[in-house]
């Protein structure tokens, strides 16, 4: 059969496919809208991500998620101890506070937060990862999460990176209350990367001119809304070599410390600073170097 001899109404065939997958995808937005997770997909996992689809969202869970543990983070007791004295209150039902960690890249703030899940797992808590371009769905987020006999962290990095006028909205009405009741089961801890002076401290929610200068308005009610604010001061040469330590022996790594320690401080001042992932990647990168070469050594012998 030759189709060029048929008498097709092409215009027609092409309105219908359309419609055929305007009626699909309106379908699957429905079906996600109706969407409610079941209580057993958070007693077998404990940490998951939010993805948006459409105008909806669903919970994918982590086969494989990155526990931190609290004493490897050296340098960091009192905001680890802020941390869970707060989540602490969360879990056993009581007042709390949504959480703003404020400081360097690579200094932490989301292992501090991560943390939290080997204190309190025991205890119910589980952590979803929520992106800042996907603010604007707390209420979604928040609508399936509160009736579950669990409690939530919602976990956002660099927070008021890529946000909509909508993003802010939201994420304001969230922290500060709207004319829903909030959601007693469910926290923000969020993460920045703009700088806090070293001067203020840690534990000092007060911002100096330096930091609050290219704030914007929006940006300044939404942070309005965290109860805790915390700045981690820039890393000082001496906690960055505290943790290469740390680091160095959990690699059981059978060095003296004046052979890595100068090249740890190499390694930092072509990065232009002190932190904890530089100093995790100065570790490992001895580590890999150190016992390849041992391997190769046994094995020549």
């Amino acid at each position: 059969m030759e189709f060029s001899n048929l008498d097709i109404d092409w215009e027609y065939l092409l309105e219908r496919i359309e419609r055929f997958l305007d009626l699909g995808e309106e379908y699957l937005t429905r079906k996600l809208i109706d969407y409610q997770p079941e209580p057993q997909l958070f007693q077998q996992h404990l940490v998951f991500r939010w993805i948006k689809s459409y105008h909806t969202g669903y919970f994918e869970a982590v086969a494989f998620p990155d526990l931190q543990d609290h004493a490897a983070l050296v340098g960091m007791d009192d905001i680890l101890d802020r941390l869970s004295q707060n989540t602490a209150q969360f879990v056993h039902g009581l007042p709390c506070n949504h959480i703003l960690l404020r400081g360097e890249p690579g200094n932490g703030k989301r292992s501090a937060i991560k943390g939290l899940l080997k204190k309190f797992a025991d205890k119910d808590l589980r952590l979803i990862q929520i992106h800042s371009e996907d603010l604007h769905q707390l209420p979604l987020i928040t609508a399936s999460l509160r009736t579950l006999p669990f409690y939530f962290i919602l976990l956002c990095s660099g927070i008021f990176h890529s946000m909509t006028t909508e993003n802010h909205t939201e994420l304001a009405n969230f922290l500060q209350g709207d004319i829903e009741t909030r959601a007693e089961n469910v926290l923000l801890y969020a993460t920045s990367n703009r700088i806090a002076p070293s001067s203020t401290g840690a534990s000092n929610s007060h911002f100096s001119d330096s930091v609050t200068k290219n704030r914007t308005e929006e940006e300044t009610l939404a942070e309005a809304g965290f109860g805790i604010i915390i700045n981690l001061a820039p890393m000082q040469q001496s906690t960055y070599l505290a943790i290469c330590r740390h680091l160095v022996q959990q690699h059981a790594l059978s060095l003296a410390e004046e052979s890595w320690q100068a090249l740890a401080l190499a390694w930092a001042e072509q990065r232009k600073g002190y932190c904890g992932l530089t100093a995790r990647q100065f570790t490992d990168d001895l580590a890999g170097k150190t016992i390849l070469k041992q391997k190769l050594t046994k094995k020549s012998g």
